[in-house]
């Protein structure tokens, strides 16, 4: 089936790569954890969040990941796009949109625009949120430094249902997926020509560069960051 497939990376072409997880997912569950009370974590382990709570026993695959990714099929841009396709064995396989929010549960859509009157999400929004934007930081913030027992577990809700970080930690991810497994070009040199700064596709270290060598003469092996929801991947 897949014999006729293109694909971005050709096979003689393909490289070793060291991938960094950035994925925030363990530290924000670990702070959900130590927050909610005994009671409110099996409540919120019967949502359908609850299964995302079992991500510290995924064992991420750099490895796996950056293979996967040199399978990428050719000819699909990112932005706008429902998801990428990758030939794996004979198969092409789609990580779409969709996939996404299957795994995640996470809400996609339009940052929601806080309506008139005397809801409680509105006077939540007005005690922890007061002189800031409602951004993922600012929520955790608000969700740490909350002590009130039931605003901490609404807090947590909005942490994963209210707010549409399916379309964020989606777009990041495909982001990642798409441009992040490049192979490095020449980066920003100073007049005497020597190296300086980050590579102009990648953003990564010119010390981390393929090919470069280290003080004891071996090469080292280049690097790319993976951000977004990388266990939905």
């Amino acid at each position: 089936m897949g014999s006729n497939v293109e694909l971005v990376w050709p096979e003689a072409e393909a490289y070793s790569s060291r991938v960094n997880n950035c994925s925030h997912a363990n530290s924000s569950l670990a702070a959900l954890r130590a927050k909610l009370s005994a009671e409110q974590l099996e409540q919120f382990k019967t949502s359908c969040f609850g299964h995302l709570l079992n991500i510290d026993k995924i064992q991420f695959s750099g490895q796996i990941v950056h293979g996967a990714v040199l399978r990428r099929v050719a000819g699909q841009g990112v932005k706008d796009l429902d998801g990428l396709s990758f030939l794996l064995g004979c198969d092409v396989a789609q990580f779409t949109r969709q996939d996404f929010c299957l795994i995640t549960g996470l809400r996609f859509g339009e940052v929601p625009e806080v309506s008139s009157g005397e809801s409680d999400g509105i006077r939540l929004r007005e005690r922890y949120f007061i002189d800031e934007g409602i951004t993922c930081n600012a929520l955790e913030e608000a969700f740490l430094r909350c002590t009130e027992e039931d605003d901490i577990y609404k807090l947590a809700l909005v942490y994963f249902a209210e707010y549409p970080w399916g379309s964020v930690s989606f777009d990041k991810t495909q982001d990642s997926l798409f441009s992040a497994p490049t192979k490095y070009v020449k980066s920003f040199e100073n007049e005497d020509g020597r190296g300086k700064g980050k590579s102009k596709v990648t953003g990564t270290s010119r010390r981390n560069e393929k090919g470069k060598k280290d003080k004891h003469g071996e090469a080292q092996m280049s690097g790319w960051s993976f951000k977004g929801f990388t266990y939905a991947f």
